[in-house]
């Protein structure tokens, strides 16, 4: 699809641009400079043509910020990736030097190059923009991403721009529904190694990787393909105690982590070998659990433990034990540095999606719950025997079976898991989770 990037320095309204264009808000928005640091790519659309738009960190001259060489590098990346640029500038501080230094590595390509004079909210500003025509390019537009002024003009400009054949091909190909493509929620505590995760797997530098706790603050989508298996990943920012987490930029991060939970189809819980399950990452389960989210449990950074499988098979078992409550998750051993175990990691994740969608008949289903109950039968509820009637699947994902019960409330949470963890066993879910409805029939209880 073809790709356009928006870069400039910081502050000056790159993901609010991106924001309106995509016509939703997606990126990070906070007037502190350098708030974007990652590439977020998105679908956009204008006059019916559809293209993947991206934003990426603000660009920084020299090295007053920790994260400058991460970003120039995103940036200088784009030049292959992306078929055009959407450079912002401030109009109301006019040419800065990071203006023109981010100008001359545009010249090093001969892709479509756009300058959005940005922070015009009146028309009769309109003529700071003749300055900008210093930096070389000749299509040069006023803006506003916040009042909307002046983006129509520019998005026309883009999309005329888009060759005719792309156009088509475009066009033909959102026709086609995908239903296959898997939605993977990339959570963890801060520092576990999340981007270095998702960098693996992609075999690129997409996300911004650093030792620095909190360095992925947006959720960072990205298109991948494996062994015919389409995939979008969501490396997410990482969850921190309520308590660290101060209202602003992280507590926007955490409100998309938890969105992202909620909209994948997979989670996978990045754990750092060192450190094991923290009370952080049971709560970050709990999260899995309480939404019903088939899993993964990556332990990654098997790299910085002693390589024995006495080691291994250790912080396996803390792991698992600490993390009880989601016994269908596997556990995958990974070191994203040296790209191990990241097949496995996939085959995994394509397991328990497959899982997830799985679908049994009335007849098998109810037989497996007769075989449950010959191992043990449900306890006594006021002095009466609580009966299963018959069951079936309901629609949707995770795997949902609704049983048809005479007392529903006399189903206790302990029993709940004794038929969800045989039933996950007999049928064939064992690396999904399944929800147990029960709805009472009122000629039971005559």
């Amino acid at each position: 699809m073809y790709r356009v990037a928006i870069v400039g320095r910081p502050n000056v309204g790159k993901s609010s641009l991106f924001n309106r264009i995509i016509g939703k808000r997606k990126a990070i928005v906070e007037d502190i400079p350098g708030v974007t640091r990652d590439r977020i790519v998105s679908t956009a659309e204008w006059r019916g043509i559809p293209f993947e738009i991206v934003d990426t960190g603000g660009y920084i001259e020299g090295d007053k910020d920790i994260f400058a060489p991460y970003i120039r590098k995103q940036i200088e990346k784009e030049l292959d990736l992306s078929d055009a640029f959407i450079l912002v500038v401030d109009g109301k501080e006019g040419i800065t030097p990071a203006d023109q230094e981010i100008a001359k590595i545009l010249h090093r390509t001969d892709k479509p190059v756009y300058i959005a004079v940005n922070k015009i909210d009146n028309p009769e500003n309109e003529e700071v923009v003749y300055e900008f025509y210093e930096l070389g390019f000749d299509k040069v537009f006023p803006v506003s991403s916040i009042q909307k002024y002046g983006v129509a003009d520019l998005l026309d400009a883009v999309v005329e721009d888009i060759p005719h054949y792309e156009k088509e091909s475009i066009k033909e190909e959102t026709k086609k529904e995908d239903r296959d493509l898997i939605k993977v929620a990339i959570v963890g505590k801060p520092n576990a190694g999340k981007s270095s995760l998702l960098n693996a797997i992609l075999g690129e530098e997409r996300a911004v990787v650093s030792d620095i706790p909190g360095t992925t603050r947006d959720v960072v989508d990205t298109l991948f393909e494996w062994n015919g298996q389409k995939f979008i990943f969501l490396d997410t920012a990482g969850l921190r105690k309520k308590s660290k987490v101060d209202y602003g930029i992280e507590f926007f991060s955490v409100g998309r982590t938890l969105e992202s939970i909620k909209k994948a189809d997979v989670i996978v819980h990045v754990i750092d070998a060192q450190q094991g399950a923290t009370e952080q990452d049971t709560k970050i389960a709990h999260l899995i659990q309480k939404y019903t989210k088939p899993a993964v449990i990556v332990i990654n950074k098997i790299d910085t433990v002693p390589p024995k499988s006495e080691v291994l098979n250790r912080i396996k078992n803390q792991v698992r034990e600490r993390l009880y409550f989601i016994p269908y998750a596997p556990i995958v051993m990974t070191s994203a540095k040296n790209r191990k175990g990241i097949k496995q990691l996939l085959r995994e994740i394509i397991e328990v999606y497959n899982q997830a969608w799985k679908r049994v008949g009335t007849g098998q289903l109810n037989r497996a719950i007769k075989q449950i109950l010959s191992l043990r039968q449900p306890p006594s509820y006021q002095g009466k025997p609580l009966k299963i009637y018959y069951a079936t699947q309901l629609e949707g994902k995770p795997p949902c079976f609704l049983l048809f019960v005479n007392y529903p409330e006399g189903f206790k949470e302990h029993f709940v898991r004794f038929l969800e963890n045989n039933l996950r066993t007999v049928l064939g879910f064992e690396k999904a989770p399944i929800k147990l409805l029960f709805r009472g029939r009122d000629e039971s209880r005559d």
